[in-house]
């Protein structure tokens, strides 16, 4: 072998090298830069679906409110009204025993049938949402609750959630 085909075969190896570690950097680099980036925020069906993603679309949709409203909008009514007119309803609904709570139990709770563990469960509620205690079973274990926003009437395990004071 002569030395211009040493030489050759020694560039030809390297720059074969140098390609495929270029080749494997970038390929590494791309797919690590698409891993560092925030995944889209999530939209939850407790969430208002009308409010704006991006600031184009809440400046177009300002400036549609602003042309389009032209009269003087109604006020609204106040919030301890409302208030009172729920605690009405929820008394003459349920008795003077029930009263407004709050879920305390940072993974929800299960909504049973039946006031045990082995009960079927008909469905859940979420950390930090609205119910009504309507009543507490003879040991004290269980409370009968009404949850307001799907109209359901089941059971829950006691000591995982706390009054509201109104």
């Amino acid at each position: 072998m002569s030395i211009s085909g040493f030489v050759q075969f020694i560039l030809g190896f390297l720059l074969g090298i140098f390609i495929l570690t270029g080749t494997g950097a970038a390929a590494a680099y791309f797919f690590l830069n698409r891993l560092s980036d925030a995944p889209p925020e999530p939209v939850y069906s407790e969430e208002k679906t009308s409010e704006p993603n991006n600031k184009e679309e809440s400046s177009a949709s300002n400036s549609q409110q602003a042309a389009t409203t032209t009269t003087k909008p109604e006020p609204k009514p106040e919030p301890q009204e409302e208030e009172k007119e729920e605690e009405e309803t929820i008394a003459e609904r349920f008795g003077e025993q029930a009263y407004e709570a709050r879920v305390t139990w940072p993974s929800g709770l299960s909504l049973r049938a039946n006031p045990n563990l082995s009960a079927s469960r008909v469905g859940g509620v979420y950390y930090d949402d609205k119910l009504v205690i309507i009543e507490t079973s003879s040991d004290g274990d269980w409370q009968k609750v009404y949850v307001p926003e799907s109209g359901q009437q089941a059971w829950v395990k006691a000591g995982n959630v706390e009054k509201i004071n109104n």
